[in-house]
């Protein structure tokens, strides 16, 4: 498992489903991903199922934990990893919210890079951040990811990315 002093990143597990779908509904949340799958506990047990194979579900959920306490904080996502190009697109929630602004999705994203660059040889993170989510940006910027143009559906998206 990935791990900092402070965070740790571990798999999702059945016993998160509940947490997480709870986060998922959350309207702040809401307001700044751009998830396309309707919430539900059913989907979300789904998605802890597919964790066993990455190579064919093409996505990574990682529970985000401070270190001295294994009950999640947030989690954070590798998805729609294309192993043939070596990219995959990163998400982070730090879902307590006394618990943000922090240092943690930023110990997390550091985590997950090693992880995807030495334990999924891939080359390329990028992230997809909403125009308003200023919190965000400021965090991709601080950890050296660049804004590129990517064509997207939803123009109020900026795309980030970062050579691993």
């Amino acid at each position: 498992m990935p791990k900092s002093e402070e965070v740790l990143l571990r798999p999702i597990e059945k016993k998160d489903a509940f947490s997480v779908y709870l986060w998922e509904l959350d309207q702040e949340t809401q307001h700044v991903t751009q998830s396309e799958i309707k919430v539900s506990l059913q989907n979300i047990y789904a998605l802890i199922e597919q964790q066993n194979d990455v190579y064919n579900s093409s996505q990574l959920r990682m529970m985000v934990c401070l270190s001295r306490r294994n009950a999640a904080i947030g989690m954070i996502d590798l998805y729609d990893i294309d192993f043939k190009s070596g990219n995959a697109y990163v998400g982070v929630l730090i879902a307590e919210k006394l618990l943000r602004n922090k240092g943690y999705a930023r110990q997390a994203l550091i985590l997950m890079a090693k992880y995807a660059k030495k334990e999924l040889e891939l080359i390329c993170l990028k992230a997809m951040v909403q125009h308003h989510n200023e919190a965000s940006i400021a965090l991709f910027e601080s950890l050296n990811y660049v804004k590129y143009a990517e064509k997207t559906v939803d123009s109020t998206l900026i795309s980030f990315k970062l050579n691993l």
